[in-house]
């Protein structure tokens, strides 16, 4: 039986749920102890007698179940828990684990029995709060853990077995299809690894599945991350110098929309609707990322904050005529290819108006960086060189931070790392002062 907190009040409310008893009788059932009436559980809360209790979680009311689910003739004993969103679902859980062991086995649920594969499935199909590329992206990271111990049982894996998918990440976690072995991955991969991971196995931990997160609690590698002028940027003079060579290329203006702050997914996913080429604005209101499948789809921008009107035309004056110059491009292309021609709308498109792939926007960036003489630099690179820009001539971080579409606070922990020195420096001096006015009036006083 399993243990129950009988409150002060004894028999006029329930002792689970702390629901008032008054002169209700049906359906509520007693609890004794040698024989004596020491208190009641509601309709709605498990009986004495049943391996349920009610709990309180982040969700609400839920109802843990611990049965016993040794095989007969086992000579370890082992215990099954399930948590269940209603009593019904615990009763049933319950019923179905001691069926199961009746019939001379031991119990296989998804509760006991899930492997981590299993849990992985149904943790990202629970994902629908984020979305689809950041699905996709944890989907790709927990792949190495599918291989390492995905058929393993969820229940039975320890802080040691994690320990070890650690090393093997470290050895050889990265693996391309089909490879018998892999290469060491970067302790930045191995963090990815490591979120979902946690996320995945704090909600067993919520089932009741497991009774730890074993994941949280195994020593996971130190990530330092870049911060500051550690982050790969270009000098001003580079990105002009990059400037004079991209005008040149058939997506001149594409590669001023890059050199004003948008990235990569703001690009792509521009349509010619976005743009006001009489006023010199964009407004980024979608973006278009590719997935680990290389299916590229279309989505709400990242945050909030990137939701924004840049005027491309107040920073690189003559943006406005090469986008122009690339729309006229298209009408001609439209022309020529007659009904083969796709009218997508974007402003980033091939021959056949179709939308650029974003890698293949990427390797033109890397080719033209070549092709200027200045560092190849990664494409979201060019945001961290304007970041730098800014700061230089005195722009404020808040004014900064709403151009390039991010929070003050990732802004100011990204580019600024130690931006409070100058008010540590500032408040050190003041103290510094008054410290020497008190020593000052204490020694006029002793005179």
């Amino acid at each position: 039986m399993p243990r129950v907190n009988v409150p002060a009040e004894g028999t006029r409310v329930c002792a689970s749920c702390g629901k008032p008893r008054g002169n209700q009788r049906t359906g509520w059932q007693p609890i004794t102890r040698a024989e004596v009436v020491v208190g009641y559980s509601c309709s709605d809360c498990p009986e004495a007698s049943e391996p349920i209790r009610r709990i309180k979680s982040a969700t609400g009311v839920r109802f843990r179940a611990v049965v016993d689910g040794t095989a007969p003739g086992a000579t370890k004993r082992r215990q099954v828990t399930a948590t269940l969103p209603t009593l019904d679902a615990a009763r049933a859980w319950v019923a179905e684990v001691r069926a199961e062991v009746a019939r001379g086995g031991s119990y296989a649920g998804a509760a006991a029995g899930e492997t981590v594969d299993q849990l992985l499935d149904r943790w990202l199909a629970s994902r629908v709060d984020v979305r689809q590329i950041t699905r996709q992206g944890y989907g790709s990271s927990l792949a190495p853990v599918r291989l390492y111990m995905g058929t393993r049982a969820v229940a039975e894996v320890s802080i040691a077995d994690v320990q070890g998918l650690i090393a093997w990440l470290g050895r050889e976690g990265k693996r391309r299809p089909g490879a018998e072995h892999g290469t060491p991955m970067a302790v930045n991969s191995i963090k990815h690894v490591r979120v979902p991971l946690q996320q995945a196995f704090d909600q067993a931990v919520i089932e009741g599945v497991v009774m730890r997160n074993v994941v949280k609690l195994a020593k996971w590698p130190k990530v330092r991350n870049k911060r500051g002028h550690d982050l790969d940027h270009w000098q001003p003079a580079e990105l002009l110098r990059f400037r004079d060579k991209a005008d040149e290329h058939p997506l001149a203006g594409a590669w001023r929309l890059t050199l004003s702050g948008l990235t990569r997914s703001d690009v792509m996913g521009l349509r010619w609707s976005d743009v006001d080429l009489d006023a010199g604005v964009v407004s980024i209101a979608q973006g278009r990322v590719q997935l680990a499948t290389a299916e590229t789809v279309v989505d709400d921008p990242k945050s909030a904050q990137r939701l924004r009107a840049v005027p491309v035309e107040a920073i690189h004056p003559g943006t406005v005529a090469l986008l122009r110059r690339m729309r006229a491009q298209q009408a001609a292309d439209k022309l020529a290819a007659g009904r083969a021609y796709q009218s997508s709308g974007y402003v980033v498109v091939d021959e056949l108006g179709y939308p650029l792939r974003p890698e293949v926007y990427s390797d033109r960036f890397r080719r033209l960086c070549v092709a200027a003489g200045v560092p190849s630099i990664r494409l979201h690179a060019v945001r961290h060189s304007l970041a730098f820009w800014f700061h230089q001539i005195g722009v404020a971080p808040a004014d900064a931070a709403a151009l390039l579409g991010h929070t003050v606070e990732v802004h100011l922990s990204t580019y600024l790392p130690y931006s409070g020195a100058a008010g540590i420096r500032a408040a050190a001096r003041a103290l510094g002062v008054a410290v020497q006015q008190q020593q000052q009036g204490a020694v006029a006083g002793e005179s």
